[in-house]
C-alpha cells in the first residue's frame, strides 16, 4: 500500500515525494573501484524504483544543487584522503548543512571514517598512519582502525586483512539481542566511546577475536541536527559472490559469507530502513 501510494504521489508530480527521489553515491577519487560497485548493487537490489540512483563526483557535491532532492548520501569505502582533498571546505559545510537541515548519509568505511570527528589509522605504523581532524564530524568522537590487523592499503594485492567479521546486534527490533552477523572486513575502523554521546546509538559491535579484548562499537547511527548519519566500519555493502575464490584464504571467506548472505541483506534492509528508505519488499 504504501509503496503503491508513493508511486502514485510521483506520477501526480507530488512536491511531497518529488524532492526526495534521489539517491546519491559518491564516486570521486579515493572510492575502491569494487566498494563503488558492491555499493550500488546493492542498493539497486534492494531500494524501491521510484528512487533514482546515482554516482556523483565532488563537482555535484559542491555545486549545492542536490541539497534538497536528494533522500540518501552514501559515502562508500576506500580511502579517505582524496576525499578530504576535493571536498574539504564547501563540499563538506554542504554535506554537514545536508544533514542537518534532515538529510541522511550512509558512510561504509572509509566514509564512515570521513565522517569521524577526527580518525586514527594505524597509528605509529611510519608507512600507513593518518592521524587528523575530519571536517564533517557526523560522530562527535573518534573513529580508530584498523580494527583488525594485517590491512595494507601501500600494497593493494595484500590480503591479511581481509576477514569474513562477525558482528553482534545492540539496538533491539527487528534483530534479538546481540543476535550475529557475519559480513566482510577489510581495514575497516570502530567507534571509541561511542556510548558516551548522547546523539549516538551503537547499532552492533565487533566480536573480538580473543575474550580478553574489549568488544568496540562497529555500527552506529549518530543524530546530526535534524538528520541521521548510520557508519560502519565493515563492508555489509559486499555480495560474497564479489570477492575472488582462487586464492584459500579468500575461498575460506568467501564460504563463509555465502553462508550467511541472508543475515547481511536483512542487515543491509534495516540499515537502510533506518535512514528512511523505502525497499521493494522484505529480505
Amino acid at each position: 500500500m504504501l509503496k503503491l501510494l508513493l508511486y502514485c504521489l510521483l506520477a501526480l508530480g507530488s512536491t511531497a515525494y518529488a524532492q526526495t527521489v534521489n539517491i546519491l553515491i559518491y564516486a570521486g577519487p579515493g572510492v575502491g573501484p569494487k566498494s563503488l560497485a558492491n555499493t550500488v548493487s546493492m542498493l539497486r537490489s534492494l531500494v524501491a524504483d521510484f528512487y533514482v540512483i546515482q554516482t556523483v563526483g565532488p563537482d555535484t557535491i559542491i555545486s549545492r544543487d542536490w541539497l534538497e532532492d536528494t533522500a540518501l548520501l552514501v559515502m562508500p569505502g576506500g580511502a579517505d584522503l582524496p576525499y578530504m582533498e576535493k571536498l574539504g571546505g564547501v563540499g563538506n559545510q554542504n554535506i554537514r548543512d545536508y544533514v542537518q537541515n534532515g538529510g541522511k548519509y550512509l558512510g561504509i568505511c572509509a566514509g564512515a571514517y570521513y565522517a569521524a570527528d577526527s580518525i586514527e589509522f594505524a597509528k605509529g605504523d611510519p608507512r600507513l598512519e593518518v592521524v587528523a581532524a575530519r571536517e564533517l564530524k557526523l560522530y562527535p568522537g573518534l573513529m580508530q582502525g584498523p580494527t583488525y590487523a594485517g590491512f595494507d592499503y601501500v600494497t593493494p594485492q595484500n590480503i591479511a586483512g581481509m576477514r569474513a567479521a562477525t558482528i553482534s546486534w545492540q539496538a533491539g527490533s527487528p534483530f534479538a539481542s546481540n543476535q550475529e552477523f557475519v559480513v566482510y572486513y577489510n581495514g575497516g575502523g570502530h567507534f571509541v566511546a561511542a556510548d558516551e554521546y548522547q546523539q549516538v546509538t551503537t547499532l552492533a559491535h565487533y566480536n573480538p577475536e580473543a575474550q580478553s579484548q574489549a568488544a568496540p562499537a562497529a555500527i552506529v547511527e549518530c543524530k546530526y541536527g535534524m538528520g541521521t548519519a548510520i557508519l560502519s566500519g565493515l563492508h555489509f555493502e559486499w555480495a560474497a559472490e564479489s570477492l575472488d575464490g582462487m586464492d584459500q584464504r579468500l575461498a575460506t571467506i568467501k564460504s563463509a559469507l555465502l553462508t550467511a548472505e541472508q543475515g547481511r541483506l536483512a542487515l543491509a534492509s534495516h540499515l537502510l530502513q533506518r535512514l528512511g528508505v523505502v525497499l521493494r519488499g522484505p529480505f
